[in-house]
């Protein structure tokens, strides 16, 4: 097995100033494998400071998303300036706003779009705010655009410079369990969050830190660069376990994810960077066989048979209620009703599950 999770947790705690795992770890037999292994997970600019000696492709690379990085935080800022005015719940998530709390140098996390949370009522303002920014949506048709967002699945946006900003009203799609308190337009775990030039509305590092932690789950582990995310996270704000799990409260999803997230993260780039320990050794032990390789990806049907092992009975019931029953894209695309009747979708939902659509 190539030793590459030991040279990423190599590569992060002497990034973060922390002391040794107490491992050798070999110098990569194969650059080009190494190089794979670092795209794949999202970990190119940090792997690139384990490997000295490795090839020009990984130098090259890192130097690339540093510069990409820089350029989609100048972006970030240029449109939190001009949107924030007409949405005053705007708040940018994940992206330079995580890589500014969780990264010790911006540019060495990885992200290929700018993803905003918005108020649901903000709607209109957000897309004529987008277009006069240059922006176009990602579909020309205006009844699925609006179809999208009402129903919370976030709608996506193009810019002719390559940028890409997704929106939505929520953290994650409509099945998805998430603390109900927790909503963009409250103030519970927003903070102003400095970038390069500017400041923008964003989580706070614990919201950032659930968030995290549940976006790895949603995706089963399938990127090392999320996991790094959470590790960092711990290991830059002491403090920010117990608060995320008090943002947690009332949602036994969200608590477990978040305990389940921060012992995947101390199991691969630890050891002490939170409280939970090595918590979960299965899902622990699958994550890490995941993310070195020797495991291969879920399914849909495995990945949510593995959501809901973190969930109580009944938000596995109000899960599979949920994605069964609420409107989808599929929908959108196979009927395209005006606004006034996207009620009807409600109706004609279970009709296509009885039919065995998806």
């Amino acid at each position: 097995m190539d030793a590459f999770l030991p040279m990423a947790r190599q590569a992060f705690r002497a990034r973060h100033g922390l002391p040794p795992a107490g491992e050798t770890v070999p110098a990569p037999e194969s650059p080009a494998r190494l190089f794979a292994w670092a795209r794949r997970h999202r970990l190119t600019g940090l792997m690139a400071t384990a490997a000295p000696a490795a090839d020009e492709a990984l130098k090259t690379a890192a130097y690339g998303q540093a510069q990409h990085a820089a350029r989609f935080t100048r972006e970030a800022e240029r449109l939190f300036a001009l949107l924030a005015p007409r949405l005053p719940s705007l708040a940018l998530v994940k992206g330079p706003a995580l890589a500014a709390q969780a990264w010790p140098q911006s540019g060495l996390r990885s992200y290929d779009d700018l993803d905003f949370l918005c108020a649901k009522p903000g709607f209109p303002h957000l897309l004529a705010g987008l277009q006069a920014a240059g922006y176009v949506p990602a579909t020309d048709d205006p009844r699925r655009l609006e179809h999208l967002w009402h129903y919370g699945w976030g709608i996506a946006f193009r810019h002719p410079e390559g940028f890409l900003v997704e929106v939505n009203h929520r953290f994650f799609p409509p099945h998805y369990p998430w603390p109900r308190r927790i909503r963009v337009s409250g103030t519970d775990g927003f903070a102003p969050q400095p970038l390069d030039a500017a400041a923008v509305r964003a989580p706070a590092p614990a919201l950032h830190l659930l968030l995290s932690c549940e976006h790895a789950i949603w995706h089963g582990w399938a990127r090392a660069a999320w996991i790094a995310d959470v590790a960092g996270l711990l290991a830059r704000h002491p403090d920010v376990f117990p608060q995320a799990l008090a943002l947690a409260r009332s949602c036994p999803f969200a608590e477990r994810a978040l305990t389940a997230g921060c012992a995947v993260a101390d199991a691969i780039f630890g050891p002490g960077l939170g409280p939970v320990g090595r918590m979960y050794p299965d899902v622990v032990a699958h994550a890490v066989a995941r993310l070195a390789g020797q495991a291969r990806g879920m399914d849909g049907r495995e990945l949510r048979r593995f959501h809901e092992r973190f969930m109580t009975r009944s938000e596995i019931l109000a899960y599979r209620l949920r994605r069964t029953f609420t409107p989808g894209d599929g929908d959108f695309r196979r009927l395209s009703l005006p606004p006034a009747l996207r009620g009807l979708y409600w109706l004609l939902r279970p009709a296509r599950g009885a039919l065995g659509g998806s």
